[in-house]
């Protein structure tokens, strides 16, 4: 197998110093890679939508999104096959 240089084509680079490049794993910085951590807070939207959510499906309602309706949530007690939202 020959390896040439990308700059200068008629250079050959040896092998032995091509295969660290394929077993060597990559180094991340993993502060690139995450989003910062923010602080949640009580009037978190995400968190007042998680706590309504959880609160109907552990009363045994199947909740959907009400978008359609113009409202935040629509309540069905079995399913929206069984029943109209309440």
């Amino acid at each position: 197998m020959r390896v040439a240089d990308a700059d200068d084509k008629d250079t050959l680079i040896p092998i032995n110093a091509v295969l660290p490049l394929f077993i060597t794993p990559p180094t991340l910085d993993s502060s690139l890679l995450l989003p910062p951590t923010r602080q949640l807070l009580p009037d978190d939207p995400f968190l007042v939508s998680y706590a309504v959510y959880h609160h109907y499906r552990s009363l045994g309602y199947v909740v959907k999104t009400g978008i359609k309706f113009a409202s935040d949530w629509l309540l069905y007690r079995k399913g929206p096959v069984f029943s109209h939202a309440a």
